[in-house]
């Protein structure tokens, strides 16, 4: 099932356990400040999310607002902006997680045990930990 090489490094792994829950923990300190935003229509709407992918603010241009009571079309196009501003900002914000996390895996040394671009979240390194 594991190679002789695998086996070497995943007995590395065990010796350097602590050093890397502690540096996941830290990561995950870190991603949970995050705060990313997207937009749409120009920046007529923004929407700011949190590292943990939740909405924290959206924002209307105020023209957005007024034609908001103009006509059906116009309520139509405000919910599309924030659906794509939100969708924006998630990607944005998955993204950014990636990076950290890839960083911080290519600190570690450990490029080698954990796929680029493996789910961008704390997931890889979590599932090393047990």
């Amino acid at each position: 099932m594991f190679g002789i090489k695998n086996m070497g490094a995943i007995a590395s792994l065990m010796g350097r356990k602590d050093e890397i829950k502690a540096a996941a923990e830290e990561l995950g300190a870190r991603i949970a400040e995050l705060r990313i935003e997207g937009q749409a229509g120009g920046g007529a709407c923004r929407v700011v999310v949190t590292g943990k992918q939740r909405v924290e603010k959206v924002e209307l241009d105020p023209a957005v607002c007024a034609g908001l009571s103009a006509s059906e079309d116009s309520r139509v196009q405000a919910q599309r902006l924030i659906t794509e501003a939100t969708n924006d900002a998630l990607e944005n914000c998955q993204n950014r997680i990636r990076e950290m996390v890839e960083a911080e895996v290519k600190r570690l040394g450990l490029e080698d045990l954990i796929p680029a671009g493996g789910g961008g979240g704390l997931g890889s390194i979590g599932k090393l930990l047990g």
